[in-house]
């Protein structure tokens, strides 16, 4: 999942797992002093599970659509919403009737937002009702106070992607895929705006405009990449025009100044500490605190935020929070291990130094993989989490584990490529030939983009295969497929890896067999 950040280059969405500060009444922020209310939420979250259990799912819809009014950007509830419209959609679930589908839903974004979600829950195949529903999650996002909703935003945009590009019916200049790419560039999700604009170039390749478009899309992705994008530039006023009022600019130029300098997040921290003990009993301020200790990246204000966590996990037995806090002892971790490793690099003659390098790698291997096995048990639906727990099987050097995690999470569109590129590497692993090519294939036809770099890994591991089999089996075919597809990625980029080098052995190894 991706993580925005709210108001940098009109994205939000809280931290990954839906964990926002947004106010909203009945599902918008308006000014009648409404506030988030996640135990309103929670009910109606209970009801929507047990009537889907019921095989009600018209009306569980209903109560999920409800509890987002109350609980806008939790997207494990709006990912379990989808698998309520799934299984709505296999008992044959007529879509919504046209007075429903004539109406606006509301006056304000979330409203229109949670509506068009709705229509698109009872009309799973719809993409312009998924087009609808990500267009007004962004306003939603860069328009209400405090909602962060670019998270859900992307998980409907990359599922509109995912089945828009695949249904076959794209077409040049096709009006959702020019919507779906200015929408993930509105959130500053560079590389889906990238994918979109591929597809609209691969189907008008002679129109400079798109061409342009895309190499500054790539621009903005690749600046990204490497920690200078445009949010990294916002002192050049990039997001302040998201902020309606001189008053709110004022307050948000004083948080990115404090976020700026290590001594002044403890100014941050003190504001968000005096709010809390203000209102003891707003969650939306206490999850503010969490947020500016987070921040600071000090392992004691970390340990502060995971025990306000567990408070609030224990209080409202909502597991997100337990994730959450292992999300920033995830991260605690990992910033330990790369000091861990500069010191190691700094001195690799030193076994002892090696050693505890080593140990300290195999202890955080251990907890991720304790942390994904219990986040699988609480979101058995959520196959982007059984992809994360196969990565951590497959370093664990449990492969036969990780295998059966990607067969799985292969389901899921947004996953499938990358699936079938671990999955495969597991088969080559054990020596699986024949299992590994075709898995491999798959990918790559799954895979719509064909010089990206995950196109070039794809077709990389097929090309070992193939070559791993010819050398086994003195199949002379799959020694030239190996050849061609060797040729295929010199010609995409000569300077991926060792292509070069692969070519020539492999011209070498067809000359051989054909010669047996």
């Amino acid at each position: 999942m991706a993580f925005f950040d709210k108001f940098k280059g009109g994205s939000g969405g809280g931290d990954k797992n839906g964990n926002g500060s947004g106010k909203g009444s009945g599902g918008h922020s308006g000014g009648d002093g409404f506030k988030r209310d996640l135990r309103k939420a929670n009910k109606f979250y209970e009801h929507a599970e047990a009537t889907a259990d019921a095989g009600n799912y018209d009306y569980s819809i209903e109560c999920y659509i409800s509890g987002f009014r109350f609980d806008p950007d939790n997207l494990p509830k709006h990912e379990a919403l989808h698998e309520v419209a799934k299984r709505r959609k296999v008992k044959g679930g007529k879509k919504a009737g046209m007075m429903e589908a004539m109406k606006s839903g509301g006056s304000h974004s979330l409203d229109k937002m949670l509506h068009a979600e709705k229509l698109w829950a009872m009309d799973l195949l719809n993409v312009k009702h998924m087009v609808d529903a990500m267009k007004h999650a962004v306003d939603a996002n860069t328009k209400e106070d405090e909602i962060n909703m670019g998270e859900v935003a992307y998980w409907i945009g990359s599922n509109a992607l995912d089945y828009h590009a695949q249904s076959g019916k794209i077409k040049k200049g096709d009006p959702h895929l020019r919507d779906l790419r200015d929408y993930f560039a509105a959130i500053g999700a560079w590389d889906k705006a990238v994918e979109a604009c591929k597809y609209l170039v691969r189907l008008d390749p002679d129109n400079s405009n798109l061409i342009k478009e895309l190499k500054d899309l790539e621009a903005e992705n690749t600046m990204q990449q490497g920690g200078y994008s445009s949010e990294a530039r916002a002192e050049e006023g990039g997001f302040r025009n998201f902020v309606r009022d001189a008053e709110q600019q004022k307050a948000l130029e004083q948080d990115d100044q404090i976020r700026q300098h290590g001594s002044q997040k403890d100014e941050l921290i003190a504001r968000r500490r005096a709010e809390v003990e203000e209102d003891p009993e707003d969650q939306d301020k206490l999850l503010k605190l969490i947020d500016a200790l987070v921040a600071k990246e000090s392992d004691e204000s970390e340990k502060e935020a995971i025990e306000l966590l567990r408070k609030i996990w224990e209080e409202s037995g909502t597991y997100r929070y337990k994730l959450r806090m292992g999300d920033i002892s995830m991260k605690q971790i990992n910033r330990h291990m790369r000091d861990f490793r500069a010191k190691f690099e700094a001195s690799p003659d030193d076994a002892d130094l090696k050693a505890k390098y080593t140990d300290a790698r195999k202890k955080q291997l251990a907890f991720e993989l304790k942390e994904y096995e219990e986040r699988v048990k609480n979101y058995p639906t959520d196959m982007a989490l059984r992809y994360e727990l196969g990565r951590r099987l497959y370093l664990a050097g449990m492969v036969d584990d990780a295998i059966g995690a990607f067969q799985q999470a292969k389901q899921d569109p947004k996953l499938r490529a990358q699936s079938h590129r671990l999955l495969g590497e597991c088969y080559l692993r054990k020596e699986w030939l024949d299992e590994a090519i075709d898995t491999l294939e798959q990918g790559v036809e799954a895979h719509k983009i064909p010089d990206d770099r995950m196109a070039l890994d794809l077709l990389y591991l097929l090309m070992t295969a193939y070559a791993k089999s010819a050398r086994k089996t003195g199949n002379v075919e799959h020694a030239q497929k190996a050849r061609d597809i060797a040729s295929k990625i010199l010609q995409t980029n000569i300077n991926y890896r060792d292509i070069k080098k692969k070519v020539d052995e492999l011209k070498s190894l067809v000359d051989e067999l054909s010669q047996k």
